[in-house]
């Protein structure tokens, strides 16, 4: 079947037929790019646990509520120098009194001050005496609250805009005081601007090191160029699908996976267009014409390829099995991107080459079959040392697993935005300085009506909780005749700690288990037709929810991953002990990426916090990416054993013949992976950091070193297949 696909991709005819299809269709695709982008900023339900508790109480304020789309921005006025605050108050209110004029807000609902209601109507929302959406006034420092009604992301950046437009206006005339723009509102708009552009800027910088790392490699600008170019068509043709995929409401995505796949697909597909391009070389240096060349160079390259992009697509796939909606939606659309990829490898890319023929190295020096130097010195260690060598580097990456022996505390919302605090961060430290810590966050609690009264009462008597309050509007007062039995009522629950802090994470399951104790007391004393409800969300029960949901993630997601790994391995190579030495050294090299990063955060970096999804992240992309260099080499030796050399000579060729090719390809990829550390969010520096050190790691002592001197220490034994006596195939 790959023979005919490089037969048509080479063809003197269908050459042509191949490049103009994809570059059709990819241009076909291309407005749909930005349409993606758009679609990708919107992050309202990224961050939430498919079945959770909060979960199902943001769908309920949604559905059940009036008011639950509402989205509060808060406006704080400090004076940081102390005084009374009372003093400013017609400030204050003029600020609110122009945010209400029409057309400023096309979507206000209220604005509301310490001072006065200036606009819209409050009965159906959240009430002026709770939550983070209220109202108030604690000496030096004054709260207003803005409540729009939509919760598109687009809508919220331009009325936070606006809003600090305003405030900054009013503040020309009063240098003392101090406003920031914060609430719910101010935290969408600020991490919304934090990924604004962040597509463009990963493929300049992407593009920018893959020209020049291939430069440095080929020293030919047309070689540098094809895969670019190649991975590029691949990218908007997958950028296109994903899109149509998203907009048929079959997936949804996020900032964060658009820049993973970006980087994963550029990365990636870099390295299977360089290990085809160098097999081509070696070809063309035999004296092969083009054509041929590229036939011949694609059969053993193509194999390997489609191996290592069958690693890597189910690895990502395995990210669909998780609870926490940004993994899960991360894994079918980066599996898609790599699969395009894939797909140009082995047909846009042989195409591309075959049409350019000799020109494909214009400038390029004459290539060498033998390159002694660096990688014949690396063959010689591991051949007569091969013991000294796997002990030598298994010590290094167990030493640098100990990393991981510290414990590192949970992203807060402040720690997410590197550089300069946004506005919305400074708000919110003012808020917690100034008023009670609860009123930051308040935990929401959905209640169904004829239980709600003496569930209320019982945990206003918890120690964790300073108070619980009704929400204006709600209906939830036991003595009113008006509500209907059946209906919901809201309250929120304010804790005496900081609500973005992980000791208030860890008291929502004994807020929760009260709750459940509270509501099996309440439903005694009713006569209830269907099961009550009571849900405890918000943003301590989310982040709680997340980390629970992130435990049994990875419990599932990295048994399933290394299995499929492995399965692949063994039909791959038929020899067990290869796959699994092959495995539990890319696992180490996970361990030790992990324990070094965490090391660096904390010591170097001055960030001891890390986001809950990053080990999982780094697991899946240095495993399934690890094994991909893994699969180069090993192909290679394979290849070397069976056109005579013994075990040990073949290693030797193996590692002398592709230590340029895949150093290369690591160091390409860790600089896409590496890219991400440009960007604003700690988040997606984190990825960055651990996977580009992990991808070294693998590169220069995992595949340069350990995995050979296992090869050659275990000799023929390592490829004997497991379940049958008879030879199997080369890769």
């Amino acid at each position: 079947m790959l023979g005919r696909l490089y037969s048509l991709a080479t063809g003197r005819r269908s050459r042509w037929a191949v490049i103009v299809a994809w570059v059709a269709v990819a241009a076909a695709l291309l407005p749909l790019h930005s349409k993606l982008q758009a679609e990708a900023e919107d992050e309202s339900d990224t961050f939430l646990v498919r079945g959770s508790q909060s979960a199902e109480v943001d769908r309920l304020l949604d559905e059940r509520f009036d008011f639950g789309s509402d989205v509060a921005t808060v406006i704080v006025y400090d004076l940081p120098d102390g005084g009374d605050i009372f003093r400013y108050g017609e400030r204050i209110n003029e600020d609110a009194r122009a945010l209400c004029r029409e057309g400023v807000l096309p979507d206000v609902r209220a604005v509301i001050t310490p001072f006065e209601l200036a606009c819209g109507d409050i009965s159906q929302s959240i009430g002026p005496e709770t939550g983070p959406a209220s109202t108030g006034l604690e000496g030096d420092a004054a709260i207003t609250t803005v409540l729009t009604t939509s919760e598109d992301t687009e809508r919220v950046v331009a009325n936070v805009e606006t809003i600090r437009e305003v405030v900054a206006q009013g503040l020309e005339a009063e240098p003392e005081l101090r406003a920031y723009v914060t609430g719910q509102g101010g935290f969408d708009a600020d991490r919304a601007r934090a990924v604004e552009g962040i597509n463009e800027t990963l493929m300049t910088i992407t593009a920018i090191l893959i020209i020049t790392l291939l430069l440095a490699i080929y020293r030919s600008p047309v070689a540098a160029a094809v895969p670019l170019l190649v991975v590029g068509v691949a990218y908007f043709v997958a950028a296109g699908i994903t899109w149509g995929l998203v907009s048929a409401g079959l997936t949804s995505i996020s900032g964060q996976t658009t820049a993973i796949l970006i980087v994963l697909m550029f990365g990636a597909g870099t390295d299977y267009c360089l290990l085809l391009v160098s097999r081509y070389r070696e070809e063309l240096a035999e004296g092969a014409p083009p054509a041929v060349a590229v036939e011949r160079a694609a059969r053993p390259a193509g194999a390997t390829i489609v191996t290592s992009g069958s690693i890597v697509i189910a690895a990502m796939l395995a990210l669909a099995l998780a609870d926490f909606n940004a993994t899960r939606e991360m894994g079918p659309i980066l599996a898609l991107g790599v699969a395009v990829t894939l797909l140009a490898s082995l047909t846009l890319l042989p195409a591309v080459l075959a049409a350019l023929g000799r020109w494909t190295f214009w400038l390029a020096p004459r290539a060498r079959r033998e390159r002694p130097g660096l990688w014949a010195r690396a063959a010689r260690l591991v051949q007569t040392r091969p013991v000294a060598v796997a002990a030598a580097v298994t010590a290094v990456l167990v030493a640098g697993c100990l990393g991981n022996l510290g414990g590192r505390e949970t992203l807060t919302f402040a720690d997410q935005f590197r550089g300069k605090q946004p506005d919305s961060v400074r708000g919110q430290e003012v808020i917690r300085a100034k008023f009670p810590p609860g009123r930051a966050a308040p935990l929401d609690l959905v209640l169904s009506q004829e239980i709600s009264g003496p569930v209320i009462s019982g945990l206003n008597e918890l120690d964790e909780l300073e108070r619980v309050d009704w929400s204006a509007g709600s209906g939830a007062l036991d003595e009113d005749p008006e509500v209907p039995i059946g209906e919901l009522v809201l309250a929120e629950a304010h804790l005496r700690v900081d609500p973005l802090s992980d000791r208030a994470r860890d008291q929502v399951p004994g807020i929760r288990a009260e709750l459940d104790r509270l509501v099996d007391e309440a439903r005694a004393g009713v006569t209830l037709d269907e099961e009550p409800v009571a849900a405890l969300g918000g943003f301590a029960a989310e982040s709680y929810d997340t980390a629970q949901a992130m435990r049994r993630d990875a419990l599932i997601i990295v048994p399933v991953a290394l299995l499929v790994i492995l399965a692949i391995m063994f039909l791959v190579f038929r020899a067990l002990i290869t796959a699994l030495y092959v495995v539990v050294t890319v696992i180490l090299s996970f361990g030790c990426a992990l324990g070094l990063s965490s090391l660096a955060f904390t010591h170097l970096l001055g960030q001891p916090a890390s986001d809950p999804s990053l080990a999982i992240f780094a697991f899946i992309f240095l495993v399934g990416l690890g094994v991909d260099y893994n699969v180069f080499l090993l192909g290679r030796i394979r290849e070397e054993r069976e056109r005579g050399l013994s075990a040990s000579e073949a290693v030797g060729a193996g590692l002398r013949r592709t230590g340029g090719v895949i150093t290369g390809a690591g160091l390409i990829l860790a600089g896409t992976f590496g890219a991400l550390m440009a960007l604003e969010l700690e988040a997606l520096f984190q990825v960055g950091f651990a996977v580009a050190l992990g991808l070294l790691i693998d590169t220069f002592l995992v595949r340069a070193l350990l995995v050979p001197a296992i090869a050659v220490w275990l000799g023929d034994r390592a490829w004997r297949p497991t379940f049958s006596r008879f030879p199997a195939k080369a890769v």
